[in-house]
């Protein structure tokens, strides 16, 4: 799940922005619905899902107007155009602004919306009410409450991008898929407060300002339903680009089992050589490394992806595909003067970042791996490939390619989340 924006994986008339749901680890496998979700499901209701929009900050901006609650004894409407700072003094939050008493929360601060249902916080508004709790070192973390619908309000428009209502069954696709993760994932992140972080760590989640109409009626038109596979919510993975063949899940991930419904999917468009995301900038590509770029590069990452036990290499002696699963997701060996590492699927795109710093491989899918040697050293890598995320699940601008060609949301779904069945909860 961490991929960033694909905005620029399309052509001008396919920009799309969205992520490839979080890297961390969400449960191994489907989970049973959450009480949340159930206790209102027979009346129709959804659930309230939290958001943490801020976590372990110095400080948070509030804007009236809204209504700042520490208890019945400490309260503050604010007018509009008011702006209280939030912040944290030896594990109290206080909230302060200038010519008003300060509030001190010695567990929780309540912000409730004004009149217009909105909450304005750092630079983004908010339906719902925040709930700031102290975190360490005299910091705080904001948690969103809000219903899962309007949630999904503020999370698809940056998942699948603005959309013309000709491809709004994609959007559809997105918003189920969506709501499918939310549900898979509620309570996931407990232990932090909160339950999906608003960030590519789970879903993007940039409020109310940024809503869009199409991606709004795409949540309405859907309300409730997620994609099951034997009567439990799928874990709903998706990504920018396949390349023109998804990725099995362990495909992918080799550390995690083998699922179902997570198996490699063909996108080809039937009676063709092209593939649904053929129109994507990322379908293929090239990416090259001199030998000092991909020194600079390996120094930093090869620490990480070994816990710290490889050394930063000084030289490269070899870059060498050993082997390939059937969606064309690679494993390398690659051997410096420390040592030799197995690179395994997405830990390839980790590993083999494009500078120092920089971003990620675009994708394991690798069609050619061209080293460039002189005195037995490598002195520049060409790698070739296509797709732009992890591949698992939904190809988002696959999904655009079969809404243009007649398919509807449902169709999207079945086809790449393989014997589930879209089902709807509330």
């Amino acid at each position: 799940m961490r991929d960033r924006g694909i905005a620029a994986a399309l052509l001008a008339s396919l920009s799309v922005m969205a992520t490839a749901c979080r890297p961390g680890e969400p449960p191994a496998s489907p989970q049973p619905l959450p009480a949340r979700v159930t206790a209102g499901a027979t009346e129709g209701l959804a659930p309230a899902v939290r958001v943490g929009i801020a976590v372990g900050v110095d400080s948070l901006m509030i804007t009236g107007p809204a209504d700042l609650t520490a208890s019945a004894e400490q309260r503050a409407f604010l007018a509009s155009g008011e702006r209280w700072i939030v912040g944290a003094q030896g594990g109290v939050v206080v909230a302060a602004s200038a010519g008003r008493p300060s509030i001190r929360a010695a567990g929780v601060l309540t912000v409730s919306a004004g009149a217009d249902g909105l909450i304005a916080a750092g630079d983004r508004t908010y339906r719902g009410m925040l709930l700031v709790r102290p975190a360490e070192r005299d910091r705080i973390t904001a948690v969103n409450v809000i219903d899962l619908e309007a949630y999904l309000q503020g999370v698809v428009p940056h998942e699948i991008g603005r959309r013309p209502a000709a491809e709004i069954e994609a959007v559809k696709a997105q918003a189920v898929a969506a709501r499918t993760y939310a549900v898979g994932n509620l309570g996931a992140r407990e232990a932090l407060g909160f339950d999906f972080y608003a960030t590519t760590q789970d879903q993007l989640y940039l409020g109310a300002a940024d809503e869009d109409s199409i991606a709004t009626r795409a949540v309405r038109e859907t309300r409730g339903e997620i994609v099951t596979w034997n009567g439990l919510p799928i874990l709903a993975y998706y990504s920018s680009t396949c390349g023109g063949q998804t990725a099995a899940i362990e495909e992918s991930w080799p550390w995690r089992a083998p699922l179902p419904y997570l198996k490699s999917v063909a996108d080809r468009i039937p009676g063709t050589d092209s593939a649904y995301c053929a129109t994507s900038n990322r379908f293929r590509w090239t990416t090259t490394w001199t030998r000092a770029e991909l020194l600079a590069v390996l120094g930093e990452t090869l620490r990480a992806h070994t816990g710290g036990a490889a050394p930063a290499p000084r030289a490269i002696e070899s870059l060498e595909q050993i082997g390939a699963g059937r969606s064309g997701r690679v494993t390398l060996r690659l051997t410096t003067d420390g040592g030799s590492q197995t690179l395994r699927a997405d830990s390839v795109r980790w590993v083999l970042r494009t500078a120092p710093g920089g971003a990620i491989l675009n994708s394991s899918r690798i069609d050619g791996v061209d080293v460039q040697r002189a005195n037995g050293r490598v002195e520049r890598v060409e790698i070739r490939g296509g797709g732009w995320g992890h591949g698992v699940g939904m190809c988002q601008v696959g999904a655009l390619g079969r809404a243009r060609a007649g398919q509807s949301y449902e169709e999207i779904l079945l086809a790449y989340y393989t014997d589930t069945r879209v089902t709807r909860l509330y």
